[in-house]
């Protein structure tokens, strides 16, 4: 009776890794846009580091019905989803930005009456960003 314990004990064991494995099958990236009334520079320049993230902070309403808040706090760039989960970002380029494992970009287009926001995130089946699996 003991031995089966030990043997049910180890085989919880050796499947735990697979089922944190099942939870983050890969269903996929939505890639979605949102606009909101200008705020950047128009005058075409490229900002970058603090200013940028001042330009791009900001409340976006995500064309998949989600929202967005871009957040500059203590010099970082934080995307805060549905007011639930809360990813930094860093930036990676002009006008993209990055969170530190790369599961989701972001590509800032500042414009003359709207800015832009294009993102890619994993999501579950109802468009929320699902956590990470790295």
């Amino acid at each position: 009776m003991r031995s089966y314990h030990l043997l049910v004990a180890a085989a919880l064991l050796l499947a735990a890794p697979l089922a944190a494995a099942v939870q983050c099958s890969p269903q996929g990236k939505v890639n979605i846009t949102a606009q909101r009334e200008a705020m950047g520079a128009p005058d075409g320049r490229i900002s970058t580091g603090t200013q940028l993230a001042d330009e791009v902070a900001g409340s976006y309403a995500l064309s998949n019905g989600h929202r967005l808040d871009l957040i500059h706090l203590d010099e970082r760039l934080i995307a805060e989803f549905d007011k639930r989960r809360r990813v930094q970002l860093e930036e990676v380029g002009p006008h993209l930005f990055a969170s530190r494992s790369g599961d989701v970009e972001m590509a800032w287009m500042p414009g003359q009456r709207t800015d832009t926001i294009l993102l890619s995130y994993p999501a579950d089946n109802q468009g929320r960003l699902r956590r990470s699996c790295s």
